[in-house]
């Protein structure tokens, strides 16, 4: 089978993980972003855990490939900021935002509109700001585990424990 199909059926499953966990609920990103409903949180949080800690698995087994990609501050500080600043104004991240457009949601769709065309002017705009978001601060290929001297299999292990943990027994809703 082919790797762009198998990816595909995965991103299917992962959308309807979303769906079936309520992520493109307007009731529920809202309860979120003012930290009331955790249900988001802790799906992301479980969906993390299992991936981080499954992907060094495949990778131990030689049947994934990592690719670290350079740690650049300026860039993914500016990439955060908008990435926040989109989120808070449409209530969306992109993968809600395609679940809540394959519902019909209008609002949805304008948020993945918006994003596509975000998407194009920054690849218009790209080789003029590479120099500032990219060159300047570059820390290169990096990982957390080559900074503290530690294999990366140990880091996975020990925060994807962390995250499920605090995503099944630490995380509880507030609705007062």
């Amino acid at each position: 089978m082919s790797l762009l199909i198998i990816g595909f059926l995965i991103g299917c499953v992962f959308g309807a993980i979303l769906f079936l966990g309520g992520a493109s609920s307007y009731r529920k990103i809202l309860g979120t972003l003012l930290l009331k409903d955790m249900t988001i949180i802790k799906l992301m949080m479980t969906a993390i855990g299992v991936g981080s800690l499954g992907v060094y698995l495949l990778d131990l087994g030689q049947l994934a490939n990592f690719s670290i990609k350079p740690a650049y501050v300026w860039g993914i500080a500016a990439g955060g900021a908008i990435f926040g600043v989109g989120w808070a104004v449409s209530g969306y991240c992109p993968g809600t935002c395609v679940v809540g457009a394959s519902e019909g949601k209008l609002d949805a769709v304008a948020t993945l509109m918006g994003a596509l065309v975000g998407g194009l002017l920054f690849a218009w705009a790209f080789p003029s700001l590479e120099g500032l978001l990219i060159q300047n601060a570059n820390f290169g290929a990096i990982t957390l585990g080559e900074v503290l001297g530690i294999d990366g299999i140990y880091l996975a292990i020990a925060m994807s424990a962390a995250m499920l943990y605090t995503a099944f027994f630490v995380l509880k809703d507030r609705y007062n």
